[in-house]
């Protein structure tokens, strides 16, 4: 049996895909590709020291179909782990080369929708389109899924994102791509009612709540944040469900810097012209901060992701937390990377293992809660990423 898969990006979410696909016999060659290929090709001698597939690198511009389906002869599936904007460009190279697709994230939460809309052009070239798979979205939704699953009724669904840790590093950064960091925590937050579907906020940093995240993380100020569960998991989920939403805990120093990029203008992606240049105010930005990869070792403290469901059971109410919660430093000890980046990188390759294992066989484009969430969920454990789950229980009280 030959089986092939590509990764497009391979920063620091493209290099723990890799490091764990390369894990299972089934793979038999590999490409990794990015607009700048040096340190894929140094990413890829280690690689290859660790498997007997054949591995590959390829310079590629994910802003060209025909640059990226180059790469993607006898393909089996693309992983696009680059940034969001590409996603239709990379979508479309996949179609035309019959190669099944995963991304972890789209540009917003109706570019999510407008991407499930290509479902009859994914089905037509007989392939399978996986949006949002990384750890949120991705485990998140099939976590929510998961919970749901447990319940007779679902009242709410509440995305919880949380991290109590420090970094060594004395600037602005971000742990997963600084982009889509400041994209999304900059735009208006998002949430969706049965009653009137997909509704946003006016503005950015509204409705702060703590929540008690497990120990040792504790309580975290949360915001609810630009996101896409909460697009599709209100439908998907059915059984009454009344409210989604997504909270990200954001520290205050990174909520006030966000706010004097925003009032600047440095949030922009619209060109100004700076001494005759044509400059993009948030690449400057993005120029002058980390990558995500390169904080491998400096982050201390724990991370936690997972899904918030309020719902009824057997006449109680129940309440189901169903999250992932790893040790940055932990996880630099055994992979190499940091926390963040881990949980973001390994869910999508549990997807990888299921194609290649005959389990998710159906064809057209689907938003994660549409795995199976126990098949999805035991293969994720088998990979490392443990998973839990909290319940609180109250009676119902009726009035007389």
């Amino acid at each position: 049996m030959s089986f092939k898969v590509a990764i497009l990006g391979v920063g620091g979410v493209g290099q723990v895909c890799a490091s764990e696909v390369v894990k299972k016999g089934y793979l038999t060659q590999l490409v990794l590709a990015d607009i700048s290929t040096e340190a894929a090709e140094q990413f890829a001698e280690k690689l290859r020291d660790e498997t007997t597939a054949s591995i590959t690198v390829c310079r590629v511009d994910a802003s060209n179909k025909e640059s990226v389906a180059s790469i993607l002869d006898e393909v089996d599936v693309l992983l696009h782990a680059g940034i969001p904007e590409f996603n239709y460009t990379v979508m479309q190279a996949c179609i035309d080369t019959n190669t099944h697709y995963i991304d972890m994230a789209s540009d917003s939460p109706d570019d999510l929708l407008k991407q499930l809309e290509w479902g009859d052009q994914f089905k037509q070239a007989g392939i399978l389109g996986i949006m949002g798979l990384g750890c949120d979205p991705g485990f998140s939704n099939i976590a929510a899924r998961y919970a749901a699953d447990q319940l007779d009724t679902v009242k709410s669904i509440t995305i919880l994102d949380g991290d109590n840790s420090e970094v060594d590093y004395e600037g602005f950064c971000a742990y997963f791509s600084p982009q889509t960091a400041i994209q999304e925590c900059l735009a208006k937050p998002n949430y969706w009612t049965a009653k009137d579907g997909l509704q946003y906020y006016e503005t950015p940093f509204t409705n702060k709540d703590e929540f008690e995240f497990p120990d040792p993380i504790g309580w975290l100020d949360c915001y609810v944040v630009e996101h896409e569960e909460a697009a599709t998991l209100g439908q998907s989920i059915g059984k009454g469900c009344e409210y989604v939403e997504f909270r990200y805990a954001l520290h205050p120093d990174f909520v006030n810097t966000l706010k004097v990029l925003s009032y600047l203008g440095l949030d922009s992606k619209e060109p100004i012209q700076v001494g005759g240049v044509d400059v993009v105010p948030r690449d400057v930005v993005v120029t002058t901060m980390p990558k995500p990869a390169e904080l491998a070792g400096k982050i201390h403290g724990y991370s936690c992701v997972g899904a918030n469901v309020k719902g009824t059971k057997g006449g109680q109410n129940v309440e189901l937390y169903v999250y992932t919660i790893a040790n940055h430093d932990d996880i630099f000890e055994k992979t190499g990377f940091q926390a963040t980046v881990w949980q973001t990188g390994v869910p999508p390759v549990v997807a990888v293992d299921m194609i290649a294992e005959g389990l998710l066989n159906e064809t057209g484009c689907i938003p994660p809660e549409m795995i199976d969430p126990v098949l999805f969920l035991e293969r994720l454990k088998a990979r490392g990423m443990e998973w839990y789950v909290t319940k609180k229980t109250s009676p119902i009280f009726r009035m007389a």
